[in-house]
């Protein structure tokens, strides 16, 4: 170690020792700042990794009286009301934690503390691996037992530690820097909205396994979600082609991109559920997404004699049993998803991604149109509810994307009984009942959720209308990054006046099926609502902007001159 560097630690010591002095001490300032009976210590050390901080015996002491787990999403300061009250210790490097946190610790007077080791920012290596999660080591208990604690320093097996939770993630191993505020107001009994839920210890070991395979997805999810995307983008125009070329193209090779452009629901599909692979390589992934894209398509071809739409229609009910199945199983796969959007990346923690919001409605609407209106109605308006109640898919903008289908659905259906007006009427009504409920829901749930803290602490109606617009900064932001999110907004409205007022190479198929028109304008309308009612937009009109395309140019490609039998 340089000495510039050994005099700065002993500067920052000192400084952190006459706080400490001041904050412990029990006069009336220090009263004021912190009661002697509870006192809160947090040292924030830039560029460390989890597996660093617990090499350090002083700061495994702490994790062996508490947990150690990750931050997701970045770490922001505390709020002024928290941070005044809490000894913090900033900018250490790893070789001087250990003395800087041992003398807080002795030189605390309080009966009960709660000690926080934080990562305040990512190192060199975490940047290059793209790695957005940072360590975190936090114990709450007597002052005497950290004291101890820390002088035998913890376990030398790391496996016999316990990790950490919130109502934020819902995931162990997982919290967020709100929570880091959250926990120290709570344990001071401070009434201070900090956005965040109190850390909890939970038995379970620190989550090594769940940030390795975070680093594995981190390094994959571009060049797997690359391939998808291209593939799907060679689908897409070869259909293009196959229909403008017509009967020059031979029988066999229009059927094979007919399949491909179908495909899209289920690579999308797979694509999540590559994140239950027991291991995440190119090995592994590749493979099972082919595989899965594949044969889950084709699975259906044998029904599609009795009528081409029957096959979106069946490839919607399996899309549509595996999202159930997967929120059974707690959205784990949501974890690491090669589509994007990983619940570590500090986005959504738990239920439906919003990179998904698309597929359901798709899928929803593939399946609708082989029911009577009504049923159809009734069959997105639960896919909504699932997409949205919390404990489920706990996703606003999915489920008010989905209600938003429901009601173009009976409005295009029923188009000609109801008119226009009246038919916009139908989708306002349908869409703001179901907004409604959904808010409702989370309002009296138990378990608590982003919606539950936003309806909380929005501030009424100023406050809604500043997160609507943070939501559309967040889209604007995510094209401003990936040109490429611009192919579904520009694509929706080409594709809607597409159905709207169809060339000759697509009107056979849609006059021979008004539902399946219907179906692929609806989903294609509510891809557009997808975009306004989602903070990342194009990520969420993006598969309803595929679904809609590929359904719109696979069944005219099967179809072909032929009668189709629908219902």
């Amino acid at each position: 170690m340089t000495p510039a560097r050994r005099g700065a630690q002993v500067v920052v010591l000192g400084a952190a020792t006459l706080v400490s002095s001041v904050l412990f001490a029990g006069g009336a300032d220090g009263q004021e700042a912190i009661g002697s009976d509870r006192s809160v210590v947090m040292l924030e050390v830039p560029g460390v990794s989890l597996d660093l901080l617990l090499e350090l015996p002083v700061v495994r002491g702490v994790a062996s009286e508490g947990g150690a787990g990750l931050i997701a999403g970045g770490y922001e300061m505390l709020p002024p009301e928290v941070d005044r009250r809490v000894v913090r210790i900033s900018g250490l490097q790893p070789d001087a934690v250990e003395e800087a946190l041992a003398d807080a610790i002795s030189g605390a007077s309080a009966a009960e503390l709660l000690v926080v080791v934080v990562g305040s920012e990512p190192g060199a290596e975490a940047v290059a691996a793209r790695d957005e999660t940072l360590p975190i080591v936090i114990a709450c208990c007597a002052a005497e037992d950290l004291l101890a604690a820390t002088v035998e320093g913890g376990p030398g097996d790391l496996a016999s530690l316990h990790t950490v939770t919130s109502d934020s993630t819902r995931r162990d191993g997982v919290v967020v820097s709100a929570d880091v505020a959250a926990t120290a107001a709570d344990f001071l009994s401070l009434d201070v909205s900090t956005g965040g839920e109190p850390i909890r210890v939970v038995a379970g070991r620190p989550p090594f396994e769940l940030h390795d395979r975070y680093l594995a997805h981190r390094r994959m999810t571009i060049p797997v979600g690359g391939a998808a995307a291209i593939y799907l983008a060679v689908a897409g125009l070869s259909g293009l082609a196959a229909l403008a070329l017509g009967g020059r193209v031979p029988v066999g090779v229009r059927r094979a991109i007919g399949w491909a452009c179908l495909s899209v629901a289920m690579l999308a599909t797979a694509l999540l559920a590559a994140g239950h692979l027991p291991e995440l390589t190119y090995a592994t992934v590749v493979p099972f997404v082919a595989l899965v894209t594949a044969f889950g398509t084709l699975a259906f071809a044998p029904i599609e004699r009795r009528g081409v739409t029957l096959v979106p229609a069946g490839i919607g009910i399996a899309v549509l049993a595996f999202f159930a199945v997967e929120a059974l199983l707690g959205w784990d796969a949501a974890l690491t998803p090669f589509a994007g959007g990983s619940q570590l990346d500090g986005g959504r923690f738990h239920g439906l991604p919003n990179v998904f919001v698309g597929l359901l409605i798709g899928s929803s609407l593939w399946v609708a149109h082989r029911f009577r209106t009504g049923r159809g109605f009734w069959l997105i308006g639960a896919v909504a509810l699932f997409a949205g109640l919390p404990l489920l898919g706990s996703n606003l903008g999915g489920g008010v994307s989905l209600f938003a289908a429901a009601g173009f659905w009976l409005a295009v259906r029923e188009r000609e009984r109801l008119g226009v007006w009246k038919g916009l009427a139908v989708v306002a009504g349908v869409t703001a009942a179901g907004t409604a409920a959904i808010l409702l829901a989370h309002a009296v749930s138990p378990v608590a959720t982003h919606l539950t803290r936003f309806e909380r602490e929005a501030g009424g109606l100023g406050g809604v209308l500043e997160e609507v617009g943070d939501r559309l900064q967040v889209g604007f932001d995510l094209i401003a990054r990936n040109p490429l999110a611009l192919i579904p907004v520009l694509g929706l409205p080409i594709a809607i006046a597409a159905v709207l007022r169809p060339p000759a190479p697509l009107r056979p198929s849609l006059e021979a099926s008004p539902a399946w028109r219907d179906a692929i304008l609806v989903t294609l309308l509510a891809g557009v609502v997808a975009y306004v009612a989602n903070d990342s937009g194009a990520a969420a009109a993006g598969f309803a902007f595929g679904l809609g395309l590929g359904g719109l140019l696979g069944v005219s490609l099967l179809a072909g001159a032929g009668k189709m039998g629908e219902p």
